[in-house]
């Protein structure tokens, strides 16, 4: 990339200021620096032991205590949703349907999204090295924090979600736009129910999907505006 091309770049931005396209591409930076915001935010209350970190230990311990043999069977299949698994098919599912509609720019975009945020999510489980809850209904190996269904969830997810508004609209829209961000919820919760995670491995997994999701799709946007 040449020296010119950001110079170029905030050019062309000031030029269309006032272009929806470019009023999106502002909301998108600013989702991305605000989630950014608040994995620091979470990194730093862990590191230093902050209230958050009892919280942790005490929502978990309730839970478990008031827990359900049929509510942790239900939460079992809703915590698929977030399986790496599940999601490396639904990306690739998606994506070759984007490139048979001749769509390889969105393509690119979800490609980037689900392999990026599993790459940024493994690197900061191993920095951070946090065991797992103690009370747990499911026993893994990995590390805690951040949680990587809440990341895969929210950037994956999220990605899917917006590919698939901008192609319909009406109910249609109004339904996905709505019930996205309910199934991810429902996914992180899973994992606290389920014992995996604590609350703030959840929180900072959302913030490091959303986080990935914006940066991704702030490039996407611009590079579609100077194009």
């Amino acid at each position: 990339m040449s020296r010119s091309y950001p110079v170029r770049l905030v050019g062309v931005a000031w030029e269309h200021r006032g272009e929806p396209r470019w009023r999106w591409t502002a909301l998108t930076t600013g989702l991305f620096l605000a989630s950014l915001f608040a994995l620091a935010h979470l990194a730093e209350d862990y590191l230093t032991g902050d209230p958050i970190v009892r919280w942790d230990v005490e929502l978990a311990r309730w839970l478990h205590g008031h827990s359900s043999r049929p509510l942790v069977s239900i939460f079992e299949v809703v915590t698929l949703a977030g399986n790496v698994a599940v999601l490396a098919a639904l990306t690739a599912v998606v994506g070759l349907f984007l490139l048979r509609r001749g769509a390889l720019s969105d393509a690119v975009f979800l490609g980037a999204v689900a392999l990026g945020v599993e790459l940024v999510n493994g690197v900061l489980k191993l920095a951070f090295h946090r065991p797992r809850p103690e009370l747990a209904f499911v026993h893994l190996d990995t590390y805690s924090f951040p949680s990587g269904h809440a990341a895969g969830s929210a950037a994956i997810l999220g990605a899917v979600a917006y590919l698939a508004a901008r192609r319909t609209g009406g109910a249609a829209r109004v339904a996905i736009l709505a019930g996205t961000p309910l199934l991810i919820a429902l996914v992180g919760f899973s994992r606290l129910y389920l014992g995996a995670h604590y609350l703030s491995d959840v929180l900072a997994g959302f913030s490091v999907g959303a986080a990935w999701l914006f940066a991704c799709l702030t490039v996407l946007l611009v590079r579609r505006s100077v194009t």
